[in-house]
């Protein structure tokens, strides 16, 4: 009896101690798996650049921004300004004024010409005056082309009357741009995880102020972004403005057979002459004959001294010998 009730207590601690070895490998595995998200989760927080900063990009890459024509930013920038490390950001500006033959006929050339040269025209005025048409073309033609556009309006007008070309290096202010943008989308990625948070567990005011931040950060990127895309833009087309003037307004008015014009160009042209005689004579009175005077003049007013002081020392030679 004493047997059996020693063998039915054994067996009863062998399962016990079974139960308990088992439940703690379960705590142990438990508390691992607990540990492991733990680390995890706090992985995630020490690096939130890591998938917030891959998935922004892959959507920046697909976002689409309104310049005229729908392009991606990359794209548009890239193609202004292809390696802005390496290379200037230089923006071109000319003006030009044109002497030409037909104003209409002028402004239809310069049309078709900054087609030509893959440009467009951005602004046209063209207007009466008095009888005849004068105008005003602005055109954009690709910088790479910008003097041969030049040439090309000097060769259809009949004369240049005023050409001024300016160019502005913008380099370093798209190069700060740049990095800029990349420093403030990185705060974004941050400040986008932090709302994700206080979602979950945060106040209402917690969600608001990270939200309002979040909106600061990220109308200062696309102020940035908005002025890359100028600068891009400005760099990559430059600028030309022509002022056209028919020939008819430098041709000479006519009364009768009478030309004012002439009449008073000649009496310049006279008047003109007259005064570089009396110039040639001034000159040549200060250069040559002056100093042929003083030349001549210095031996004889030599002589005329040493006459006077021969003839003081005649006359006072014979008073002193009357004295004697």
């Amino acid at each position: 009896m004493k047997t059996s009730r020693y063998r039915l207590f054994s067996f009863a601690m062998f399962w016990t101690i079974l139960i308990i070895l088992f439940g703690g490998l379960a705590g142990c595995s438990s508390a691992n798996e607990a540990s492991m998200e733990a680390f995890s989760e706090a992985g995630d927080r020490a690096m939130p650049q890591s998938a917030p900063v891959e998935a922004e990009a892959s959507a920046e890459e697909s976002m689409l921004y309104a310049d005229g024509d729908s392009v991606a930013v990359e794209d548009f920038l890239g193609a202004a300004v292809a390696q802005a490390q390496e290379t200037r950001v230089i923006i071109y500006t000319g003006d030009i004024a044109l002497v030409v033959k037909d104003t209409q006929a002028a402004v239809d050339e310069i049309t078709a010409l900054s087609s030509e040269l893959d440009g467009f025209v951005s602004g046209s005025n063209v207007y009466e005056s008095g009888d005849v048409l004068r105008g005003s073309v602005t055109i954009r033609v690709p910088a790479d082309r910008y003097q041969t556009a030049l040439v090309r309006l000097r060769e259809m007008a009949l004369r240049v009357e005023r050409e001024n070309s300016t160019t502005q290096d913008v380099t370093e202010e798209f190069t700060d741009l740049q990095a800029r943008k990349t420093n403030l989308e990185f705060t974004e990625a941050a400040l986008q995880q932090l709302l994700e948070e206080r979602q979950r567990v945060g106040s209402t005011s917690d969600i608001l102020e990270v939200y309002r931040e979040l909106t600061t950060i990220r109308g200062q990127i696309e102020q940035i972004e908005g002025r890359l895309r100028y600068l891009a833009n400005q760099s990559a087309l430059s600028t030309i403005t022509i002022q056209l003037t028919p020939d008819v307004l430098y041709q000479p008015v006519s009364v009768a057979g009478w030309a004012p014009q002439g009449v008073a160009r000649e009496a310049l042209q006279a008047l003109v002459a007259a005064l570089q005689g009396v110039a040639n004579i001034v000159i040549w009175g200060v250069v040559f004959i002056l100093p042929l005077l003083l030349v001549l003049l210095i031996p004889v007013v030599i002589l005329v001294i040493i006459i006077r002081w021969w003839l003081k020392r005649r006359r006072g030679t014979p008073k002193v010998a009357a004295k004697s």
